[in-house]
């Protein structure tokens, strides 16, 4: 009978570890905070080995010649520190008591953002700014996510508009401002001058003194001639960014220009070819050597010229990668899996994985 008991019990006890590593897809749900009915199912789901276990304790049952209140402590404290994380007896607490557990919720007397009360916010003149989203305001202050927006102005704070937009198909919004300043995400720009400023794209602005990426100023840099070559590249006409870094790499500004090939790009001047290769310090590197009018980028992160083959792809170490194939012949030099040798390219004599040589 305790054999047959013990494997129901296992059966039962199986799915509890899955349960575990989906519970933050459960709470994740669609207004999963804000129904009784899903709280409580979540809170069973997570706690239930606690009653199977406390049922083999109360009828004197071991599990698997294991006392099972020793099994009743460990599933309680697991249980128990996982509905404690997710905050799950606060969420039912404020359900109780009227009050909504997701987003920016009032009442006769408080404010709350995700069931937590907002000491500063005046539930009288409290709204939500409807572009905003996290952003919402009283008589005194405007919040984000239920925090105050350093020295914001509530009367004057409006979104700093875009005719792109967001996932949801709305105009998307990055940059906002009331009449003496201009935040990025809740921050301050100090410095920035919230008459003039006007939003570009991405997340770059620019008032009549300077451009900024994010809340940080570009360098030196023209807001007059600040103008974009391709996502995330942009010049003023005397300097070349890559997102908020400042090329070193000296470059011919009035030839030069940016390539597509498919998804790929890659840049050239009068004299050089460049890469982009983002997450190293120096992102636009120079290909010494390389032919401007033959060269051409390849799949898989390689390309030719007439004279040489190039890789600059990722490396084992996941770090970008420049490497000069000089062993390939650029003529027959192609891009091709094969499985016998375990290469993604070859020169019909020669096999490359990754930009090695395939021994």
């Amino acid at each position: 009978m305790s054999v047959t008991l013990n494997i129901l019990v296992t059966l039962i006890l199986i799915p509890w570890p899955a349960v575990l590593m989906m519970s933050p897809m459960m709470m994740a749900a669609p207004d999963m905070r804000n129904r009784k009915s899903s709280l409580w199912t979540v809170t069973v789901l997570l706690s239930y080995p606690v009653i199977v276990f406390a049922v083999l304790k109360l009828t004197g049952y071991p599990f698997w010649g294991m006392d099972a209140g020793q099994w009743l402590i460990g599933v309680s404290i697991v249980s128990g520190i996982v509905i404690l994380l997710y905050g799950l007896p606060g969420m039912l607490i404020n359900l109780n008591r009227g009050i909504q557990n997701d987003g920016y919720f009032k009442n006769t007397t408080s404010v709350f953002y995700d069931g937590k009360k907002i000491a500063e916010a005046d539930p009288v003149s409290f709204t939500i700014i409807e572009e905003g989203q996290w952003y919402a305001k009283d008589n005194k202050h405007v919040f984000y996510m239920g925090t105050v927006v350093e020295d914001a102005d509530p009367m004057t704070f409006i979104p700093v508009k875009t005719a792109e937009e967001d996932a949801w198909g709305k105009p998307s919004v990055v940059f906002w401002k009331d009449t003496t300043h201009v935040y990025f995400d809740t921050k301050k720009i100090e410095g920035c001058e919230a008459a003039t400023f006007q939003y570009l794209k991405g997340i770059y602005g620019k008032d009549r003194h300077h451009v900024y990426y994010g809340n940080t100023i570009l360098p030196n840099t023209n807001p007059d001639t600040f103008r974009f070559l391709e996502e995330g590249l942009a010049t003023d006409g005397t300097s070349l960014f890559v997102f908020n870094k400042l090329v070193k790499t000296s470059v011919d500004l009035l030839s030069f220009e940016v390539v597509r090939k498919d998804d790929q790009i890659f840049c050239k001047d009068k004299h050089s070819i460049y890469l982009l290769l983002f997450g190293i310090p120096e992102p636009l590197v120079r290909l010494d050597g390389a032919d401007v009018e033959s060269f051409v980028l390849l799949d898989r992160y390689y390309a030719k010229d007439k004279h040489q083959v190039y890789f600059y792809g990722y490396s084992k170490l996941n770090t970008r990668a420049l490497i000069h194939l000089t062993d390939a012949n650029p003529a027959t030099f192609r891009v091709e899996y094969d499985s016998l040798t375990v290469s993604e390219a070859t020169d019909g004599e020669k096999y490359y994985m990754s930009g090695k040589l395939v021994k």
